[in-house]
């Protein structure tokens, strides 16, 4: 019974080699894995570089814009660059090739200003003096204690004393062309009065200016320069010095220096 059993298990399984027909069987089925050729290897193998490339871009753009953000962030400061200290020029020393030279110090030219200008004029007629201080005003007239009408006027601001005999003396003015233009509004104004005005023989008589140098021993000038020199200081604290014709200078210890002549 036993070995009747054996021979049919052998002549069903084994006579007819069951392995290749599971093998075959096996084959037939679908697989699971993919047959992947050439051509789609070199496309999946592409298609990855432009993922790669494109996470690199985007890494880039990332790391770009952090540090934009970083640089706009005004908490965060550059730091300061180390100050380079500067090179000293060695001084020049004196030696016998290039002697050390004093430095001369710059002669500044002293113009003395000029302060007035005085002027006369002649009328050519005579004048009414209490009629001209009642008409005209800026006007003082007092014949007791002077004898001529003191009238001023603003441009250019200047003084005239008019005489009963027509001569007008006029101060204040700083140029001879301003004095000559006072002297002439001067005229106008009596003339407009009614008086028959000429503008005759106008002359400048006097011009004083002034300046200011160092200070002066006025003592020492007086030893230096006594045949011009005229000094007393219990009555006048200036020294008068005639050096120059027609020209007196006033010195004064402070340096201020007083010139008038004609």
């Amino acid at each position: 019974m036993e070995e009747s059993m054996l021979e049919w298990y052998f002549d069903n399984f084994i006579a007819n080699d069951p392995p290749k027909k599971m093998e075959e069987e096996v084959s037939e089925e679908p697989s699971d894995e993919l047959d992947l050729s050439p051509s789609d290897e070199l496309i999946i193998h592409e298609e990855s570089s432009q993922d790669d490339s494109a996470e690199i871009t985007q890494t880039d753009t990332d790391s770009s814009t952090s540090l934009d953000y970083s640089s706009q962030n005004p908490t965060v400061q550059p730091e300061p660059e180390p100050e380079l200290e500067p090179e000293l020029e060695p001084e020049p020393s004196a030696s016998a090739v290039c002697p050390s030279t004093s430095v001369i110090p710059e002669r500044t030219e002293i113009i003395p200003q000029i302060q007035n200008v005085v002027s006369t004029v002649n009328l050519g007629c005579h004048l009414d003096l209490n009629f001209i201080a009642r008409k005209v005003l800026n006007v003082m007239y007092n014949p007791k204690s002077y004898r001529a009408v003191v009238m001023r006027i603003r441009k250019p601001q200047t003084t005239a004393m008019i005489y009963k005999s027509g001569n007008i003396v006029c101060t204040g003015a700083k140029s001879e062309e301003q004095s000559r233009i006072a002297a002439r509004r001067f005229a106008r104004i009596v003339q407009k009065l009614g008086f028959p005005v000429r503008f005759l023989h106008f002359r400048i008589q006097n011009l004083v200016a002034s300046c200011k140098i160092f200070p002066i021993s006025l003592e020492q000038l007086v030893l230096v320069h006594s045949q011009h020199c005229s000094y007393e200081p219990e009555l006048f604290l200036g020294l008068f010095l005639n050096m120059t014709p027609g020209v007196n200078v006033t010195v004064f210890a402070s340096g201020k220096i007083a010139f008038s002549g004609n």
